[in-house]
């Protein structure tokens, strides 16, 4: 295992291998977040396919929850039929959610173990929710908790000191 220091988040990790002359990222997120753009000198912000699908994928994850909470506010207010239907259409929408961020995962540079549970873990909460008593809440918050997942390489930039790396 080689020591190399990730191209994001400044954290040193072990590697299998490594790519010469190529970034090297820790994890998923950290990859995430390398593709996405950074406002410019001149203030703009560039917009890239990269950028687009993270933004849908939050528009998709912010409709979710909001499918399930009007579910919930329309069980409490006595109309179940309605709300239940809410319920599945809050599913539905989980379950595009959780498929861009299993797409993004899959075609990160940087895969990892744990990834792949985080991933599968989150899918089991989605599918179970069709199944399973918690039903959409358990779907929103498994797809909640990948989301944080997935954005954990913004959080490591942000409140982690870089860190050298000696030889």
């Amino acid at each position: 295992m080689i020591r190399v220091v990730c191209s994001y988040c400044g954290l040193p990790f072990r590697a299998r291998r490594t790519d010469p002359g190529g970034p090297s990222f820790c994890c998923s997120g950290c990859a995430l977040a390398s593709r996405l753009p950074r406002v410019d000198e001149r203030g703009e912000f560039p917009v890239t396919p990269a950028l687009v699908v993270a933004l849908i994928g939050a528009f998709v994850l912010f409709n979710q929850a909001l499918f399930w909470g009007l579910g919930v506010a329309l069980a409490r207010d006595s109309r179940p039929e309605l709300a239940q239907i809410f319920g599945r259409i809050s599913l539905g929408v989980g379950a595009l959610a959780w498929a861009i961020a299993a797409a993004g995962t899959v075609f990160s540079p940087a895969r990892r173990w744990t990834d792949a549970a985080a991933l599968l873990a989150a899918g089991a909460a989605v599918a179970g929710g069709w199944w399973a008593p918690w039903g959409p809440a358990g779907a929103a918050a498994g797809n909640a908790a990948l989301a944080l997942w997935l954005a954990r390489g913004w959080g490591r930039r942000r409140f982690t000191k870089k860190r050298e790396l000696t030889i």
